[in-house]
């Protein structure tokens, strides 16, 4: 079994705490042992970081220096690729066939990319000011900032805001999820390993939300605030952080539907919403949970879908050959099982899949609802599991009602060969990211977010980094007199 450790400073630390283990969900064995860091623990890592950024010289440096910084951390995660994708499918239950592309190669192109953005923080001058008067806003780093990570992508999710974060100029403290800490902290290993950051920029403290998560919120020495998860959490972590109007960005749940109209081209459809559905065994804000067919393809999608779905080899996530691997733990298992079985109270039909039963392992197999009303729990709630649930829509009006009648607002996506219908149900679709004749393709050049309990703030992009990034105004007056002498000595004015 692994032992995990803490970062602070630039040292691996044992906080004197009790260790919770992480397990294997494809085999049930504890795979690693990490601190449940307390609030002592905690605050030792802000105060490095608070150190590093009131003291040191990381804010100061020239992009240029921060981004040869970056592309050194970058080296050293593609170097532990193989490695770390194995780590993740042993520690959360991944299929490591998606994870060395998506995620471990996928974080080392966006270190890439936050490098180059480093170089290109830019201010603004404001013209339309009097001549002699500079007028102008630069960008300056928001200060120490927390990022908690979530367990289904360990890694890069984990990069999507330390990447953005050290770019700005910021000095950080991560917290990985309690069902991953082996992942992230090899994340940080890599970073330590390219010698390239000053001691207390990256700091690292493992535990659960409570209280490891909570002190990490409450501390006064943190300045920003990034969290990936639940929308309940999100919500918690908002209402602490306005008690101190600390900044705060939240990438929260999802239930992403894909209008399928008729005039879809249904064999790219049908493979792109099966595997939209079931990567990661559903364990994805993104994943497609909900196909909204138009009634003369519906019984076409429901037999394309199930063939596809059969065909989907489960099992060991070491197995390149397999696609859906274990729930990444009993409490996600427990939820997602818990929920087939409300579908199918609500009046749902699985056409494959269903109940799974009593089952002791953390295999679910995927499941596929039909007949359920839009208003059914199951169809507006996130499950966070191989699940899929298919309506049946008149016209586009139908669609839309349908697809917009849930508080998440993250993505979907639209099949149809008529780019004007197209576009015209993207401006109507009430979310923050639109796919049209594709499912999950994501660039890092390119921001996401989320609406409504989605969340708020962006990430990627030059959007993401500005997250990390707090505004100030320079006024320069350089006339040669006062301007405010007429008004003390003019007509009217005191002598």
């Amino acid at each position: 079994m692994k032992t995990v450790s803490n970062y602070v400073d630039g040292r691996w630390v044992d906080p004197r705490v009790e260790h919770f283990h992480s397990i294997n969900p494809a085999t049930g064995e504890a795979l690693a042992s990490a601190p449940a860091s307390d609030a002592a623990a905690v605050a030792a890592a802000v105060a490095a970081a608070r150190r590093a950024f009131d003291k040191g010289d990381w804010r100061w440096r020239k992009g240029s220096e921060r981004a040869r910084a970056l592309l050194a951390f970058a080296d050293a995660l593609a170097a532990r690729a193989q490695d770390i994708s194995e780590l993740i499918a042993r520690e959360m239950g991944k299929p490591v066939r998606v994870n060395l592309a998506r995620e471990v190669e996928g974080a080392v192109d966006k270190l890439r990319y936050f490098a180059g953005a480093a170089r290109f923080l830019e201010g603004q001058v404001t013209a339309g000011t009097a001549p002699e008067i500079w007028d102008m806003v630069l960008p300056e780093p928001a200060g120490v900032a927390a990022l908690i990570i979530p367990w289904n992508d360990p890694v890069d999710l984990a990069v999507r805001k330390l990447g953005a974060a050290l770019a700005a100029g910021c000095t950080t403290v991560v917290k990985s999820s309690e069902v991953t800490p082996a992942s992230t902290a090899a994340l940080i290993e890599a970073a330590d390993a390219s010698g390239a950051f000053p001691a207390g920029v990256i700091n690292l403290v493992h535990g659960p939300g409570e209280p490891t998560g909570e002190a990490l919120v409450d501390h006064p020495g943190v300045d920003k605030i990034s969290f990936t998860g639940s929308t309940a959490t999100g919500i918690r972590i908002m209402e602490r952080a306005a008690k101190r109007l600390a900044k705060v960005s939240l990438e929260c749940g999802g239930k992403f539907p894909a209008l399928i109209m008729p005039d879809a081209d249904l064999e790219r459809c049908l493979d792109a919403v099966t595997y939209g559905a079931f990567m990661y065994a559903g364990q994805s804000c993104t994943a497609c949970t909900r196909l909204i067919v138009h009634e003369s393809l519906h019984d076409r999608v429901v037999a394309g879908v199930v063939a596809r779905t059969k065909a989907l080899k489960i099992g060991d996530p070491l197995d390149p050959a397999v696609l859906v691997g274990p729930m990444a733990s009993r409490k996600q298992y427990d939820k997602a099982a818990g929920y087939i079985r409300l579908g199918l109270s609500e009046g749902g039909r699985a056409v494959t899949g269903g109940d799974p039963g009593e089952r002791r392992d953390l295999f679910l197999p995927p499941t596929v609802l039909v007949d359920l009303p839009a208003t059914a729990r199951i169809a507006r709630e996130e499950v966070f599991g191989p699940v899929l649930v298919v309506h049946r829509c008149r016209d586009e009006d139908e669609a839309l009602a349908i697809a917009n009648d849930t508080p998440y607002g993250l993505g979907g996506s639209i099949w149809s060969q008529d780019i004007n219908r197209a576009l015209r149900l993207a401006r109507w679709l009430d979310v923050a990211d639109v796919w049209i004749n594709t499912h999950y393709i994501r660039h890092v050049e390119t921001s996401f977010g989320g609406r409504h309990l989605s969340g708020l703030g962006r990430e990627l992009g030059m959007a993401g980094v500005e997250e990390y990034l707090s505004w100030k105004r320079l006024c320069i007056d350089t006339r040669s007199s006062f301007h405010l002498k007429d008004w003390f000595e003019g007509p009217g004015g005191r002598a």
